[in-house]
């Protein structure tokens, strides 16, 4: 079976981080192929569309699609992101190929939900990260969160990844994570990096300096293999976004046994009952926030409490996602299965 997944998000040399679980979820594929002994191998190959922003450098990706199209031939054709959708869409291949596509956020906040229903007809499957009432009663809507390595994201010494970061060994590290180095640039964007600095000054005003002082770390484009220090060098990750599908950094940080702390987006209020590192606000505001930001950074323990995570009695958020489906290869079977069932 050829694959052929077209995305505009994808790691480079420049971006290391931009994308990345795209590129987890061909590797896993292709290995979840290989290793099934019941039906065809996958074959994965990847067409970054690379457009940046820019409408004329968009044009000239899709006839670059349309060429790669018409000279090459899948068995599925599966498009990441609303815009990759209708860029697939205009060069008519839908019309003679089996194809997905899956929407990274709800499409109420991808193109809306005008350019979701016309979309709908081309299309044999549309993936949601996270349940949305809005959408899961159409027929071909299946819901299917991007899955983690739990080889890659793993609890580690947190006193190690410090000194390997050059972090203070005692000061109180709240961490906020943005892949994307073009939104990040903008400053107030769907992740809200300006509530985060809100949420961060409230705390270091209420907080003593010192050693123990509250401390930011603003993580916007590290390679994937790195990010699992920083993970485990943070007393907490505070996730702050308006809008989120299945934010993959909170999944990893669960599977390192991580605190988190979340505004009430995507999947996390379904999530949170299950794992109890992690704690989703009521609201968006910044003092609810602040205040549970306080609270578990107050019960996060010293480095020694960390370490202990190792020991199998802080596992409980790493186990329940695993055992909720989330793991890395758990999702790469699940997606072939379904392009078993287009084709």
């Amino acid at each position: 079976m050829k694959v052929l997944h077209i995305t505009s998000n994808y790691p480079s040399q420049r971006h290391p981080a931009f994308g990345a679980f795209v590129r987890s979820q061909v590797e896993s594929l292709q290995r979840a192929g290989a290793e099934a002994g019941d039906g065809p191998a996958v074959a994965c190959a990847v067409f970054d569309l690379d457009g940046r922003g820019n409408l004329f450098r968009y044009l000239w990706a899709w006839l670059r699609l349309l060429g790669h199209l018409l000279t090459h031939r899948y068995d599925v054709l599966h498009a990441h992101h609303a815009l990759s959708g209708v860029l697939l869409c205009l060069t008519g291949a839908p019309l003679f190929s089996r194809t997905v596509l899956s929407y990274q956020n709800s499409p109420s906040h991808e193109w809306g939900r005008v350019s979701f229903l016309l979309l709908y007809p081309f299309f044999r499957r549309i993936i949601l990260k996270a349940p949305d009432k809005d959408y899961v009663r159409f027929e071909k809507v299946c819901v299917l969160p991007n899955g983690c390595d739990e080889q890659l994201f793993r609890p580690m010494d947190k006193a190690a990844c410090r000194r390997e970061l050059g972090l203070l060994p005692e000061g109180r590290y709240l961490l906020f994570v943005d892949g994307n180095p073009r939104r990040a640039e903008r400053g107030r964007s769907q992740k809200r990096e300006d509530r985060f600095d809100a949420v961060v000054e409230r705390l270091q005003r209420a907080c003593p300096q010192g050693a123990g002082a509250l401390l930011a770390l603003k993580l916007h484009d590290i390679p994937q293999e790195r990010m699992p220090l920083y993970y485990n060098a943070a007393d907490a990750y505070l996730l702050t976004s308006d809008f989120e599908g299945s934010p993959n950094a909170v999944k990893e940080c669960l599977l390192c046994n991580t605190q988190v702390v979340s505004t009430p987006v995507g999947d996390m209020p379904s999530l949170a009952p299950h794992c109890p590192e992690l704690h989703v606000c009521g609201s968006f505001s910044v003092e609810e926030l602040a205040s549970m930001a306080e609270k578990v950074l107050e019960t996060a323990g010293s480095l020694a409490a960390k370490t202990s995570d190792l020991s199998q009695e802080r596992m409980s958020s790493r186990e329940a996602l695993l055992s909720l489906g989330y793991g890395l290869d758990r999702v790469a079977g699940r997606l072939l299965n379904l392009y078993r069932e287009i084709c």
